[in-house]
């Protein structure tokens, strides 16, 4: 904490007589980062400059240009990439505020601020926010940003956030901006319809109605809970204790059928926002919004949620909706064999263009906690754009396996790409020729680890 307040007071000096350009990552955790930021610069007065970019590539670094009133903040990226960044700081003062996996490397002008580093563990929007309220106890009203970035990065061990994320959560309900409940863990309990908020469930995963409208509403409709009434389509809020305690227990005993370890693992903390319209009360409903605008290129539509400024229901639902269906249809490619898997020591996901870079993190998180593909391996995506893959690893849980080790050295020995990320879920870059020996790689280097595991 000394150095997060530290590297403000500095900071508050600096934008008395330069402009931050900021740069900051395209998902929940980033968007909320950017925003807690942006609002602190604009109760102070400062101009900035801002981009928002879907990762801190080598050809994106190469787009920064610094000039002499500048100095450079980036959000959520940039811990594993200061070897890239070096010469920047070398020129002038360089705030990092990220949560990645850190390089270590030390300069009086780089200003970097990673839990990590002080042995904690937390989402880039949770340090920010620290930052922010050591610029102003004002800032201490973006607290619920910094909450929904910390979901939004899946920060919450099923489904309850631990840590300094935690600590940040108290601040939240002792400050009136959050109450924490407990509840089933779908999503959209006081805005989407039963039957939706169980066909868009992926964790849990429910075998056979997760992804199928249908299949959920017939669900329904065998336990005797009406999905509609006169009033129009019921929402989880509007079940009875009763109906409630029915679903739950289907839910456990329809993930028993289909053998999903810890079946009963259904329930979680559900956090509400106050002050916020009835859509976006519920925190994990608007980081999955945010994921969803950042995801599709709609940062417009992000930064006018994070602000509260007017934003309809109707939208809300769009953007959402065509999110969940990008996704849903990706599960379903998946399941039924369009899109290829396989692999030994690895189950790898061949998205090619079937599944967009922006959404493969999303797509092989969801595999790797669904009944879809063998539960004891590491999942791997892989998505291409504009010659390149982009990559995904996610580890299961008791593996003890650090994802971003594992592909750090994969692009090591490659000879040519990025990466970066954490322990459970990490990422990379490499050129589309380079595919094949890419697998080749990771399966050996998956076949070592896990033997020794």
């Amino acid at each position: 904490m000394e150095e997060i307040e530290r590297a403000a007071k500095i900071f508050g000096s600096l934008v008395k007589e330069k402009i931050p350009k900021i740069i900051s990552h395209h998902d929940a955790d980033g968007i909320t980062s950017a925003s807690i930021m942006i609002k602190s610069l604009y109760r102070i007065g400062c101009n900035f400059e801002l981009r928002i970019v879907k990762q801190l590539t080598e050809d994106e670094i190469e787009k920064i240009k610094i000039h002499d009133e500048n100095f450079l903040v980036l959000l959520d990226l940039g811990s594993g990439q200061l070897n890239f960044i070096r010469d920047f700081f070398e020129k002038t003062q360089v705030f990092v505020l990220d949560h990645h996996e850190p390089m270590r490397i030390e300069h009086p002008n780089l200003f970097h601020l990673n839990p990590l580093l002080f042995g904690e563990s937390s989402s880039a929007s949770v340090v920010t926010y620290i930052f922010a309220k050591f610029l102003s106890q004002k800032n201490v009203d973006t607290i619920d940003l910094a909450i929904v970035g910390a979901l939004g990065d899946e920060q919450d061990e099923r489904w309850v956030l631990k840590g300094l994320s935690r600590n940040i959560l108290r601040e939240a309900v002792d400050v009136g901006k959050v109450t924490v409940m407990k509840g089933i863990r779908l999503y959209g309990r006081n805005t989407r319809p039963i039957h939706k908020s169980l066909e868009f469930s992926f964790d849990p995963f429910i075998p056979g109605i997760s992804g199928s409208e249908s299949n959920a509403i017939q669900f329904l409709s065998e336990l005797g809970i009406k999905a509609r009434d006169e009033e129009g389509w019921r929402k989880l809020s509007d079940l009875t204790v009763e109906e409630q305690k029915k679903l739950a227990s289907a839910i456990i005993m329809e993930r028993l059928k289909w053998k999903e370890e810890d079946a009963s693992d259904i329930f979680g903390e559900i956090y509400t926002l106050i002050g916020r319209t009835e859509e976006l009360q519920d925190a994990r409903e608007f980081a999955t919004i945010l994921n969803a605008c950042g995801r599709m290129g709609l940062y417009g539509d992000a930064f006018r949620i994070c602000f509260n400024e007017s934003f309809s229901s109707e939208r809300s639902w769009e953007i959402l909706e065509a999110y969940r269906k990008k996704i849903g249809e990706a599960v379903r490619m998946i399941k039924e064999g369009e899109v290829k898997t396989g692999g030994r020591n690895v189950t790898f996901i061949f998205g090619e263009k079937k599944i967009p870079d922006t959404m493969i993190g999303t797509i092989t998180s969801i595999v790797v906690n669904s009944n879809i593909v063998p539960k004891d391996k590491p999942v791997l995506g892989m998505a291409e754009f504009d010659g390149k893959i982009k990559i995904s690893l996610r580890i299961p849980s008791g593996l003890g396996i650090n994802a971003r080790d594992v592909l750090v050295e994969a692009v090591k020995l490659l000879g040519k790409g990025e990466a970066g990320g954490h322990a459970k879920a990490a990422g990379a870059l490499i050129d589309k020729s380079m595919e094949s020996d890419f697998v080749n790689i990771i399966e050996e280097i998956m076949g070592e680890k896990i033997g020794k595991s």
